[in-house]
């Protein structure tokens, strides 16, 4: 074909095949294999299928961990009618020596996996599901003393290389912990660790309990100001991946004065969100906020209550519709419709922690690795 066909064309077709009939182009021939697998080609496919996704139904990945096969499952689901009926399942080549993984985040179709969900083995993987491949990244540096951390990811979108950033604490008096941390950057394309010397933040996140939302290329995090008036004052935490500097953004003042523990972090149709509950341990309800102008305080905008009469362990996210995704304490995953109060059974069950629910796309991101036997 290639010989018939201008190169432009060539690439035209070839963006548009699913992933894995890509995979199977490879193998063609070595013109072909050159080009797929160039930084290029793959981010052209990247940014046709972001564009798509916001025009087609998006897809999401539901994980879960099963006690009885003791393995953590993802399982794709369509935001169309048939969700909660139609699903597929992903390969997952991993297993955690603690149980399962902390999923840091998802973006443009790479998952951010890390085992340190119940201790400090700080094994941290980025993984393809699309086209089985993974990496490893190299122990960051060791800490000098006992310590918490937390961690970021995401994609710069000046460069389009994804990073992954950490944030150490160590501990001080009364059991507290000292700041300013220390900040370390992973870059995929350098596949190395690296300081970084922008002002890190004088406010300590949420131990254990911490997440992510990433917006706009910025990562964001639930966070204490400890110097706010001798009180601990509730605030996000931010990090721009492009010019790796941290800001922070103001909550309202029903939310910063709220315990960090009781409040968690999201994103709610593209907007950052922030979940409130009634109390971090047995909730009895949560209210959901959501920032409609990004970057400007006075957005803030509380949507609505969500009360299951004492049977509300927490949200794991947001469909498109509106439709809200939370374990009740029955350790199974729900969709709950806040105009209507009505509750459909995913019947997906597993540990509350467990649950996790981000966007999901078929990408070719870490192809360029991959190096198969080929004949002439």
């Amino acid at each position: 074909m290639s010989d018939y066909l201008p190169h432009e064309i060539i690439i035209e077709i070839l963006t548009k095949l699913p992933v894995k009939s890509i995979l199977r182009c490879i193998l063609v021939c070595k013109a072909w294999h050159s080009l797929i697998t160039s930084p290029n080609f793959i981010v052209t496919h990247l940014n046709r299928t972001i564009l798509n996704s916001k025009i087609d139904h998006p897809t999401l990945f539901i994980r879960h961990y099963d006690k009885n096969d003791h393995n953590e499952h993802y399982t794709l689901h369509r935001e169309d009618e048939t969700f909660g009926v139609s699903f597929s399942e992903l390969e997952f080549p991993f297993k955690s020596p603690i149980g399962y993984f902390r999923i840091v985040g998802g973006c443009n179709g790479l998952i951010c996996l890390s085992d340190d969900l119940f201790g400090d083995m700080e094994t941290i993987i980025l993984w393809n599901p699309s086209i089985r491949k993974s990496v490893t990244l190299p122990k960051p540096s060791k800490p000098k003393s006992p310590h918490m951390f937390v961690l970021g990811f995401g994609v710069d979108p000046m460069t389009q290389d994804f990073k992954v950033v950490r944030i150490v604490y160590y501990k001080g008096f009364f059991n507290g912990y000292e700041a300013p941390p220390d900040v370390e950057i992973y870059t995929l394309s350098t596949g190395s660790w690296r300081s970084i010397n922008s002002a890190a933040p004088s406010y300590c996140m949420v131990e254990f309990m911490w997440s992510q939302a990433l917006v706009n290329g910025v990562v964001h995090w639930i966070a204490n100001n400890r110097r706010f008036e001798f009180r601990f004052r509730s605030l996000i935490v931010s990090f721009d991946l492009g010019e790796e500097v941290f800001d922070e953004i103001v909550l309202p003042d029903a939310l910063a004065g709220e315990i960090a523990t009781n409040l968690s972090i999201s994103v709610f149709r593209e907007s950052l969100a922030v979940i409130e509950y009634d109390k971090e341990i047995g909730t009895m309800s949560c209210c959901v906020w959501v920032m409609k102008e990004y970057g400007v305080a006075e957005s803030w905008t509380r949507l609505f209550n969500i009360d299951l009469e004492g049977t509300l362990e927490k949200i794991i996210g947001f469909r498109k519709n509106g439709e809200v995704l939370l374990s009740p304490r029955s350790c199974k995953l729900v969709a709950y419709d806040p105009k209507t109060g009505l509750i459909k059974d995913l019947e997906i069950l597993g540990n509350t922690r467990s649950f996790h629910v981000d966007t999901y796309m078929e990408t070719l991101v870490l192809l360029q690795e991959i190096v198969p036997q080929m004949g002439n």
